[in-house]
């Protein structure tokens, strides 16, 4: 079994990425359940992490310094 965790800026992109997200995503605004998506890819150089919104919108949080 693997487990992933977010850095400290990884975790920040994440925190304002969902502020701004959560003002125009169209599932919260309906009150409707949505969910988070986490995708951890591994590289020969390091770890890229995606988050995807269940409305459709993504973002990249990886922290490519880190590398």
């Amino acid at each position: 079994m693997h487990s992933f965790e977010l850095n400290e800026k990884e975790e920040y992109n994440l925190s304002e990425w969902l502020k701004r997200h959560n003002r125009k995503c169209k599932l919260k605004k309906k009150n409707k359940v949505r969910s988070l998506t986490y995708c951890f890819t591994p590289t020969g150089i390091g770890l890229g992490i995606k988050v995807k919104c269940s409305c459709g919108k993504s973002i990249d949080i990886t922290d490519i310094d880190s590398w």
